[in-house]
């Protein structure tokens, strides 16, 4: 009697391999878009609780987290300046021991913090005061969608990054809309901005709900703000940032002409090539309030577009830097009234501007 052994042929063998192999290559996308959704559940989370401590703070302090652009001196109920509004709200994100260690008497910079600071050479190194609080990472401000890596670019202390901005309004040197009204004499978001050395009308130290007479449900407190991961690398003609997402660039914005907001908005998008200077400390500490350091954005460009900086702008928080996001089609923004939604960076312009006033009583239509 004669028994034969029945086995898998080669021919079976690479047929059931390519099934595998094509579902295999189903299941990836499907699984990735699964943790996509619960990394962008997670980013909307932390904004809707960032948002809360906004609200805390407010309640407890009447007014809103004001971010420092500039230094102050020893005494100035603004410390000595360069924080953030981050910093700030602190107490309310159950941070207290890390707020506690924080020195707010002294500059959030290592050197050169006079009247007219070179704002490219402020850093945060290893030896400053609160190098270990500006290294710490604070979990809740950071996107999980975002894939930041610590560079020294923003000082040897190695700063934390942070992944959300607060709404500074329009740039400085904007005549509306349409360009027939007046160009802007004082910063109209909704957090409020100081410099303690060079006081100016343009400055709102504060702000609270009271001061929205848009509707706080109709304005914008925070957004998302992508962390630039890259350092210039020096070259024969100067420095160079390596290729990137260039939502997370900046480009010379100019400065010496007052602009309606789609005229500025023509004018950024024109600048070929992005500023190292500019581009590399874009969300690299979440405690700095310098303004190229980007703790603040503005409704100038669309969400998901590029930015631009105004030279000559950084005592004001002038730099044009958009709400930007990893995640597919738009941008999570926080409101002053405290909820959260999803807005497309297919918004309508004049939306996205009008939300990004306070108190201009600019008409809005829809946005969810």
């Amino acid at each position: 009697m004669s028994r034969s052994n029945r086995g898998f042929t080669l021919v079976e063998l690479l047929v059931v391999i390519a099934i595998i192999g094509v579902l295999v290559g189903l299941l990836l996308p499907a699984v990735q878009a699964a943790r996509e959704a619960a990394r962008r559940m997670q980013c909307s989370n932390n904004l809707r609780q960032i948002g809360l401590a906004i609200q805390s703070y407010e309640s407890a302090l009447r007014s809103f987290p004001t971010t420092s652009t500039g230094s102050g001196v020893a005494g100035n109920p603004h410390g000595n300046g360069f924080y953030s509004w981050l910093a700030m709200i602190l107490p309310q994100m159950e941070q207290q021991p890390l707020f506690q260690s924080i020195d707010f008497s002294v500059a959030m910079t290592s050197a050169n913090t006079g009247a007219m600071p070179n704002y490219y050479q402020l850093r945060i190194d290893s030896s400053h005061r609160n190098a270990k609080a500006a290294a710490t990472i604070v979990p809740t401000f950071l996107c999980p969608s975002d894939p930041w890596q610590a560079t020294e670019f923003a000082g040897t202390s190695r700063p934390a990054p942070g992944s959300y901005a607060g709404n500074a309004g329009w740039i400085r040197r904007s005549t509306g809309i349409v360009g027939d009204d007046p160009e802007l004499l004082q910063h109209n978001g909704s957090m409020p901005i100081v410099n303690p050395a060079m006081p100016s009308n343009w400055f709102t130290p504060r702000l609270r709900h009271r001061d929205i007479s848009d509707g706080t449900a109709n304005t914008a407190l925070i957004s998302e703000r992508m962390i630039n991961s890259g350092v210039p690398t020096a070259g024969p003609f100067g420095s160079t940032m390596p290729n990137g997402p260039i939502e997370t660039m900046s480009y010379c914005g100019g400065g010496g002409a007052a602009r309606s907001l789609p005229k500025w908005v023509s004018y950024c998008q024109g600048v070929s090539a992005p500023d190292p200077a500019y581009s590399a400390p874009h969300g690299k500490a979440w405690i700095s309030g310098l303004t190229i350091a980007s703790n603040l954005y503005m409704h100038v460009m669309l969400p998901n577009s590029r930015n631009c900086h105004v030279y000559g702008g950084e005592d004001s928080a002038n730099n044009m830097v958009s709400a930007s996001s990893f995640h597919r089609g738009g941008v999570h923004v926080t409101y002053a009234d405290g909820h959260t939604s999803f807005v497309a960076q297919s918004i309508e312009p004049n939306v996205w501007w009008s939300i990004g006033s306070r108190a201009g009583s600019e008409t809005l239509s829809p946005i969810d």
